[in-house]
């Protein structure tokens, strides 16, 4: 999991801000042999930004790691892009749509 230093200041009321000095420390804690379990990977992109994939990890071959989404589709990650990634629960049933008894 990742840890997550946070530097907070205290509102008027009480509260807290986060502050400007915001750091993390990503950590990877998963691994080939984690196949076939759910999973959250955080890679980062060839512009600097971070993407987040959730869904079951199916392979870890060649320095890629494959996983399927909810909706079906495939995202392959290079593990050169991993900066985060950990097992993670499998998901909450879904839940039936609400009728409405009054119309």
């Amino acid at each position: 999991m990742p840890s997550i230093a946070v530097i907070s200041q205290p509102f008027r009321h009480g509260g807290r801000h986060i502050g400007p000095r915001f750091s993390a420390r990503y950590v990877v804690s998963v691994s080939p042999s984690d196949v076939g379990r759910r999973v959250s990977l955080r890679r980062r992109l060839p512009n600097g930004a971070y993407s987040d994939v959730l869904g079951d990890l199916q392979a870890w071959s060649r320095g890629e790691l494959t996983v399927r989404r909810r909706d079906g589709s495939v995202v392959t990650v290079a593990e050169t892009e991993l900066v985060a990634g950990k097992v993670v629960p499998p998901p909450p049933p879904r839940r039936r749509p609400s009728r409405n008894p009054g119309g």
